[in-house]
């Protein structure tokens, strides 16, 4: 199924998704979506809507999607898209450069411990894991505001139950980015400047304000997480939404198959259903699946090395920053960021199961109907298509055909995460770990330099 145009979601040019409708009927027509559809409420729509605005918004601040009409807007506007984007590859890369130099510099003077070099290759891959991330997000989400704009006009908001459900969805996403910018990254700030008052940093061998240094580094860093988050959002809400859509579809085949038909819940009919949603899963996937597949595999990394940390050392960060002692802010703050790390990547796992789970719940009632009696030869035809379609073409988030995020899948991360973490257990009560760093640190936060150990936690 090809969608033909892009529909602009700026709202600045007062281009919204739910202003699109004649398009995005359109694009119901040519692939059936249209039919079979119950009449919702046009708020809720345009609720969702305004979801999907914002994050996509907050994606075009990066560069990472193009606004409408990007090839017909004139040279300057092009280059100040593309400018933006390398603007934000540019500060990353510094980034990645300068936790290099520190580390570089670290070792150089003092003994680093395995701990301190799992923290330097997980953040510096995490931060290189991003700015791949965005180059190729930014190359294949040009069809990605025309996706959106059919997946919100698929969406049917009948039943208050369903809506309910789907906000916490929404309310989960905006969560996640305010607790970032209104929590985390004001203590993440204030602790830089407690800590490195008076103190100078060399950056890139030049000496500056520790303040100044750490600052920039944790402003970046942040912005870093806040894209991830956004991507996280976008998968989310569609999941949820998509979910949703598939679980009501699965009361619908139960209420047709106990023969409560009506016009719009005959077998047929929701079976064609069924194939629009799973074509609109395809079409998300198509778009997200690299980037799914780069920001897991860095998440897991993240996470490993957070156990590690956490187990197998006695040193306690800052939620984004220096080596400086264990007082309970800084336990509690850096504690928050390690449960907000593992908590991201639940999050993708887990609704990405879900949708997949909703969309094959309707197995066993295909079965069902597919023995009955009263059940015509060219509906049981269509039955064992769908079911034979199901089989090969899973309706899922792919990670570009790797992986299917199913609840296989979390099975996976659990026993991979589990083993890692027994690993470690074991490892640390073998060599004695949990050293005491209160002479190193006194030591180094005396220099005149600040810390040469400063790596910023992702």
């Amino acid at each position: 199924m090809i969608i033909p145009a892009t529909p602009p979601m700026s709202r600045g040019t007062s281009t919204n998704l739910h202003r699109k409708a004649d398009e995005s009927s359109a694009v119901l027509k040519m692939t059936g979506q249209g039919e079979n559809r119950v009449d919702c409420p046009q708020t809720r729509q345009k609720h969702l809507s305004r979801s999907y605005a914002w994050f996509m918004w907050f994606l075009r601040g990066f560069g990472a999607v193009p606004q409408k009409d990007h090839r017909r807007r004139s040279f300057g506007f092009r280059c100040f898209y593309i400018a933006r984007l390398f603007v934000v590859l540019t500060l990353i890369l510094l980034f990645n450069a300068q936790l290099t130099f520190l580390f570089v510099q670290a070792t150089a003077k003092l003994q680093t411990t395995t701990v301190v070099k799992l923290h330097f290759f997980s953040r510096s891959q995490f931060l290189m894991n991003i700015a791949l991330g965005i180059v190729i997000f930014s190359r294949r989400s040009r069809k990605l505001p025309a996706v959106l704009s059919a997946i919100v006009k698929a969406c049917v908001w009948a039943y208050d139950e369903d809506w309910r459900i789907f906000r916490w969805f929404i309310r989960y996403c905006w969560f996640q980015l305010l607790f970032l910018f209104g929590a985390l990254f004001p203590v993440g700030v204030v602790l830089k400047f407690l800590t490195g008052r008076h103190l100078r940093e060399n950056l890139l061998g030049t000496s500056l304000p520790a303040e100044v240094t750490s600052v920039a580094m944790i402003t970046i860093q942040t912005l870093g997480i806040a894209f991830r988050i956004a991507h996280l959002s976008l998968v989310v809400i569609t999941c949820g939404a998509l979910g949703l859509q598939f679980r009501r579809l699965n009361a619908d085949l139960k209420v047709s198959r106990s023969g409560k038909t009506t016009a719009d819940r005959t077998m047929s009919g929701l079976l064609v259903r069924h194939y629009q949603l799973s074509e609109l899963v395809g079409q998300f996937d198509a778009i997200f699946s690299p980037s799914l597949l780069l920001f897991t595999a860095a998440d897991l990394v993240v996470v490993t090395c957070l156990i590690s940390s956490l187990i197998s050392s006695g040193q306690m960060e800052a939620a984004m920053g220096l080596y400086i002692t264990q007082t309970s802010t800084d336990i509690i703050v850096y504690t928050t960021y390690t449960f907000g790390a593992i908590l991201v990547l639940i999050s993708r796992v887990v609704v990405a199961a879900y949708l997949n789970h909703q969309a094959i719940a309707c197995v066993p009632e295909l079965y069902k109907a597919l023995q009955g009696p009263d059940t015509d030869k060219e509906l049981k035809g269509s039955i064992k298509v769908t079911l034979q379609r199901l089989r090969d073409l899973p309706v899922a988030l792919s990670c570009w055909g790797l992986i299917i995020m199913n609840k296989n899948f979390i099975l996976t991360i659990t026993g991979l995460l589990a083993s890692y973490l027994v690993v470690v257990i074991e490892i640390s009560s073998k060599n004695g770990a949990c050293i005491s760093p209160v002479g190193e640190l006194r030591s180094m936060m005396s220099a005149t330099t600040a810390n040469a150990t400063i790596l910023t936690l992702e």
